[in-house]
C-alpha cells in the first residue's frame, strides 16, 4: 500500500504458513475450519490482493501465485469466500481494482528504490479482451438471493436489477459521460441507458438471451467498463452486467 517492494521470498513465506495453517484445521475451508471467523475478515484483503498483484509482479513464478496447484488448501480458500453472501455480494474487489492499486505503488517504491535492481520496470500488458479482470460466479444469482433479503431494503431482489437500480440513480452522470465518450446526443445516450435497465430488469444472469440496439450495446459495454467494483457496485451485480455484455458483444 506505501509502495515498498516485499521481495519474492517473504511472499513466498506468507502464503506457505497460510498453507500449512489450513492443514492443520482440515476440517473445513477456511482459515480456521468449517466456519468463516476473524481471521478470514482479516486476511481476506490481502489474499485477494495476492492473487491478483503477485502474478503480476512475478509473472511465471508459481511460488507467488496463490491460485496455482501449488497452494490447494489457499485456492479453496478462495473458492469458499467466493461462495460466502457476505464476500461476494459487498466487499469483493476485481482483478482490474488490485491492479490499479499497484500501478499507483509502483512509482512510489521507484522514487524510493536505491539502485535499478531494486526498481519495478513495469507490469505485463493489460489483455485486450472484454471484461479480463472479472471472474465467472456460478452461484451467483443464488448468492444474492441469500444476500438480499429483508434486512437489506435497500437492494434489487436480482443482481440484474440491482445493477439498474444504479443505472438509474446515476442516469444523470453516466449519460453526460457515455454521450462524450460514444459521441452520441444527450437524447440519443439517455435513449440507449434507458433501454439498457429495461433489459436488467427483466433478465437473469443465466439466461441466454439479450438484445440491444447497437447504440444499447455501446452503453452497456460503456457501463461496464466504467464500474469500480466494490466502489460502485458488489462484484455479483457487476458480473451481472459483464455476463450480459458478454451475451450481446
Amino acid at each position: 500500500e506505501d509502495g515498498t517492494l516485499v521481495i519474492k521470498s517473504s511472499h513466498e513465506v506468507s502464503l506457505e504458513e497460510v498453507e500449512e495453517m489450513q492443514e492443520e484445521y482440515f476440517m473445513g475451508n477456511y482459515l480456521c475450519g468449517r466456519d468463516v471467523c476473524a481471521a478470514d475478515m482479516v486476511w481476506a484483503p490481502y489474499l485477494e490482493r495476492y492473487a491478483v498483484q503477485l502474478p503480476l509482479l512475478f509473472p511465471n513464478k508459481k511460488s507467488c501465485n496463490p491460485r496455482s496447484n501449488r497452494y490447494d488448501e489457499v485456492n479453496a480458500w478462495y473458492v469458499a469466500m467466493e461462495g460466502l453472501p457476505e464476500y461476494a455480494c459487498c466487499v469483493q474487489g476485481d482483478a482490474r481494482h488490485w491492479r490499479t492499486c499497484l500501478e499507483r505503488a509502483i512509482p512510489m517504491h521507484n522514487e524510493r528504490a536505491t539502485s535499478d535492481e531494486e526498481k519495478v520496470n513495469g507490469l505485463p500488458p493489460v489483455p485486450n479482451q472484454f471484461g479480463w479482470w472479472m471472474k465467472r460466479n456460478p452461484r451467483g444469482e443464488v448468492l444474492w438471493k441469500e444476500y438480499a433479503n429483508e434486512s437489506r431494503p435497500w437492494l434489487a431482489d436480482t443482481p440484474s436489477r440491482d445493477v439498474a437500480l444504479y443505472l438509474m440513480r446515476n442516469h444523470e452522470e453516466i449519460t453526460a459521460a457515455a454521450a462524450s465518450s460514444m459521441e452520441l446526443s444527450l437524447d440519443d445516450a439517455d435513449e440507449a441507458l434507458r433501454e439498457v435497465i429495461q433489459l436488467l430488469v427483466n433478465w437473469k444472469m443465466g439466461e441466454g438471451v439479450a438484445t440491444l440496439s447497437e447504440n444499447g450495446q455501446k452503453m452497456a459495454q460503456f457501463t461496464s467498463e466504467r464500474i469500480e467494483v466494490p466502489r460502485d457496485m458488489a462484484m455479483v451485480p457487476a458480473l451481472a452486467l459483464w455476463e450480459l455484455v458478454q451475451l450481446i458483444l
